[in-house]
């Protein structure tokens, strides 16, 4: 683990050793190297795993930085150096120039990802700031007069004075999306930033602030030839800025075998003869998808490798994944990406860059194209709708036969979005008083479960339906969900991850391509499809999406250890004991998940990540807190 954390106490003399806690938090076994800062007022510190995380102490300016930053033009300009001074500056005493020489909107001079404390003396003032798209996380706590931050939350629960209590809005959260969604944390009392924002600390008064956010200023320009060719040369352009001071050797690429991985390696292999690339694959019919990964290394060319994942491979990576993520964790597909990472740092990569992010830019999801079926009752005039087609559909029934179709396909389009593209998850689809118990229902309420995505839809600069929804999915799919899963289980395994898909020009260049574009009828991504026509085999650019899933839901029946653990704890009277589900719940969803192993096996999975995160990281916590 790595990152930064501090602590900020207005007029109080703080020492180094103060941090020593919240280190150890942010280190895994083994690791040893760190930085440190303190004076009166302050006190800052980096867990060092990469060059880029850096303490620095500059003419009343204290910088904590864990920044990656790619493109570094524009802080060249702004400081008056080449580019490649700036590039080999020490990054945190290149923040400290930055912010003594532009204020706060330093911060719309960096790129890539980066999380970031500075504290001014001067001003008596502490920021902390973080990337556009969210690659990095930075969690706080205000507790009296001071404030308390950390990469990770478990380094805020090292320090701090009061119990660590679970937030049961953040329990619920989780089972909707499979993590802990921005600004919620599991910490009740603690906060995590939003992507795009930073937060001051000034006089006892916490302001947070946006700097950035994903627009959606659609062009009036339908041209295909035009953006296909700019979103190609957009995309060339931010892999070739993600492989900048990247050596060929110890650099790679993930590669599934689908569309965004492959533009990556595609890119890749322009500047790196050849690109190296990395797959995972499974015995079990319907996960592996390694034939197309080996389509695209062939067709560039790539150094390939790849690994066969076994059951036990999964249940050996269980107790690693559970420990590294302090918040509840969920997302099945991590299992593969540690051992993708795992591959690559075993062959001497120590960068990777991945493919995510295509999808949520450019509509290639097929819950799109879906939902865009049921918007499509809304172009009908409302007479037609309220006057004759809802009277009739209302007299058909509701058995699940054929004839039930017509009603259900009026009553789902008369939900509105977000709700309607987000009431297929399992939890959402059931009466809560099925689920959970009665006192925790009445600690999270009936109502506002939706309450952070209608937040996200309610709030973006957009005026269409599909780019409400691609924004929505970049701050929770992305942000909340993947990033965490892919940075996080490469970090495990001893991985730097850059994501130039993610790349905020390019972002914001699928901000301005027409919608039409995007989703064209019910063709998903087609100008992504037309920008890369001409470079991905057509094997690769038509497949049906897929990505690193793995068959966990098979495993956790077959797999005797896994079974053994979901059996334990699911009748462990400690478990039952949480107070979050009724116990006739929980024996359903067992019998259920071995009825239909890949529908329920997921939401067995939500409830034994949720069982092993209480143990593995509350129980310790509430033996070890400490004021400081």
């Amino acid at each position: 683990m790595s990152g930064i954390c501090g602590i900020c106490e207005q007029g109080r003399e703080l020492s180094t050793r103060n941090l020593a806690p919240m280190l150890d938090a942010l280190t895994l076994p083994g690791e040893q190297e760190r930085q440190e800062h303190a004076s009166r007022s302050i006190a800052l510190g980096v867990a060092r795993r990469w060059d880029f995380q850096r303490v620095a102490d500059l003419n009343g300016v204290s910088v904590a930085a864990d920044a990656d930053l790619v493109d570094f033009d524009p802080l060249a300009q702004a400081l008056s150096i080449s580019t490649a001074e700036a590039a080999s500056a020490p990054v945190a005493e290149l923040i400290a120039r930055l912010y003594l020489q532009r204020g706060v909107d330093f911060l719309g001079l960096l790129h890539g990802g980066f999380s970031l404390a500075l504290w001014d003396e001067k001003t008596q003032q502490l920021i902390l700031g973080i990337d556009r798209i969210g690659v990095k996380s930075l969690y706080w706590r205000r507790e009296g007069d001071r404030l308390l931050f950390a990469s990770r939350v478990g380094g805020i629960r090292a320090i701090q004075r009061d119990p660590v209590d679970v937030n049961p809005t953040a329990i619920l959260q989780f089972l909707l999306f499979s993590a802990v969604p921005a600004p919620i944390s599991s910490d009740q009392g603690t906060e995590k930033l939003r992507p795009g924002t930073f937060l001051t600390f000034r006089s006892g008064i916490v302001v947070e602030h946006q700097y950035w956010d994903l627009e959606y200023p659609e062009s009036d320009d339908q041209s295909v030839s035009h953006w296909s060719q700019e979103l190609r040369e957009g995309m060339r352009a931010a892999v070739h800025r993600h492989l900048d001071g990247c050596e060929q050797t110890t650099t790679g690429c993930y590669l599934s075998g689908g569309t965004d991985s492959s533009s990556v390696v595609a890119f890749a292999s322009e500047r790196h003869k050849p690109a190296r690339s990395f797959s995972i694959a499974f015995e079990e019919s319907g996960f592996s998808e390694i034939e197309f990964a080996r389509t695209a290394a062939a067709a560039f060319h790539t150094d390939h490798s790849e690994k066969f994942l076994t059951p036990q491979d999964a249940s050996n990576a269980l107790d690693k994944i559970i420990a590294y993520y302090d918040e509840p964790f969920a997302n099945s597909s991590a299992i593969g990406s540690y051992y993708c990472a795992v591959l690559a740092r075993e062959k001497g990569v120590g960068t990777l860059l991945a493919g995510d992010g295509g999808d949520e830019l450019f509509g290639g999801n097929e819950r799109y194209a879906t939902d865009k079926r049921f918007a499509l009752y809304y172009s009908l005039p409302k007479w037609l709708r309220r006057g004759l087609i809802e009277p009739v559909v209302s007299l058909l029934p509701q058995d699940g036969s054929k004839l039930s179709l017509p009603r259900k396909y009026v009553r789902r389009a008369n939900i509105p979005n977000p709700r309607r593209i987000l009431s297929y998850g399992f939890f959402l689809s059931m009466p809560p008083e099925e689920i959970f118990e009665d006192g925790f229902l009445q600690q999270v309420g009936t109502q506002n479960w939706l309450g952070v995505p209608e937040e996200h839809f309610r709030r973006v600069r957009a005026s269409s339906e599909l780019n409400r929804i691609l924004y929505l999915d970049v701050k929770m799919t992305l942000a909340d969900n993947d990033l965490r899963k892919v940075s996080g289980t490469a970090e495990l395994a001893g991985v730097n991850v850059r994501y130039p898909l993610l790349d905020d020009r390019l972002a914001e260049l699928s901000g301005r391509i027409p919608v039409a574009l995007k989703l064209r009828g019910f063709e998903k991504r087609y100008i992504f499809k037309q920008a890369m026509k001409d470079i991905l085999p057509r094997k690769v650019l038509y497949k049906k999406k897929h990505g690193f899933g793995v068959p966990l839901a098979q495993w956790l029946l077959q797999e005797p250890r896994m079974r053994e653990l979901v059996g334990d704890l699911m009748h462990d009277p400690h478990t039952r004991q949480r107070g979050y589900f009724r116990a006739g719940f929980v024996e359903r969803l067992m019998n259920l998940h071995k009825e239909q192993p890949n529908f329920y096996g997921e939401i067995v999975w939500y409830l034994v990540a949720l069982e092993l995160w209480h143990r593995k990281h509350l129980g310790q916590s509430r033996e070890t807190v400490h004021a400081t």
